[in-house]
């Protein structure tokens, strides 16, 4: 149900994307630098705090408050530590004890939809949804056991933010987001849902 959802939501953000729009008087890009806070099954697997993230956005109006587009990004965690770990993987089953470093390389890519209050050219809280799906690479080493997956999960990711006016046409964006995957397996075995929470900072172009 939730993956039709999610469906639904992509097949609208792109119809609007590709008809033409009868108000089309202001369009924006953005990149940010993103700090990322592990959830769920993320923060079981690595739950270290992420420094290393970078988000760029492509935003489209068609109407004074409310842009379509596509965004992506790019999340790393990663974790080292020492203790046993259960492994459900076909090739190598049972628990292994030693000391860990574990990887996510989470590569998000969805179309959005975002509404806008205050005036254009001044400051503009927002919030929005972003559905789509993840590339999500990871990876567990320990010792000489080395497990690597890659996959794409489908997901969404509900976002809240403000634009800042500094410039003529360019802005500063504050945002965060909720990532969140509704279907993927562990690189350990099994089923899981990875999710995190993003910070990010960035400068706006807007034209």
């Amino acid at each position: 149900m939730k993956i039709n959802v999610v469906s639904a939501f992509l097949t609208l953000t792109l119809c609007l994307i590709l008809s033409t729009p009868a108000y089309t008087q202001w369009w924006y890009s953005s990149v940010s630098y993103q700090m990322s806070v592990p959830t769920g099954y993320t923060k079981d697997f690595a739950g270290k705090t992420s420094w290393r993230g970078i988000g760029v956005d492509f935003r489209k109006s068609f109407n004074p408050n409310t842009t379509y587009g596509i965004m992506a990004g790019w999340n790393v965690f990663y974790e080292r530590f020492t203790g046993s770990q259960q492994i459900a993987v076909e090739e190598n089953p049972g628990v292994i004890t030693g000391l860990q470093d574990r990887w996510i390389n989470s590569f998000p890519i969805m179309l959005n939809v975002h509404m806008y209050l205050g005036k254009q050219g001044g400051i503009r809280p927002f919030g929005g949804l972003n559905a789509g799906g993840f590339l999500m690479k990871q990876r567990f080493d320990i010792g000489l056991l080395q497990l690597d997956k890659s996959q794409w999960q489908w997901g969404g990711a509900p976002e809240i933010g403000v634009v800042i006016p500094v410039g003529y046409s360019t802005k500063l964006l504050l945002n965060g987001k909720y990532f969140f995957a509704l279907t993927g397996d562990s690189v350990l075995g099994g089923s899981t849902k990875y999710s995190y929470l993003t910070f990010g900072v960035g400068v706006v172009w807007e034209q």
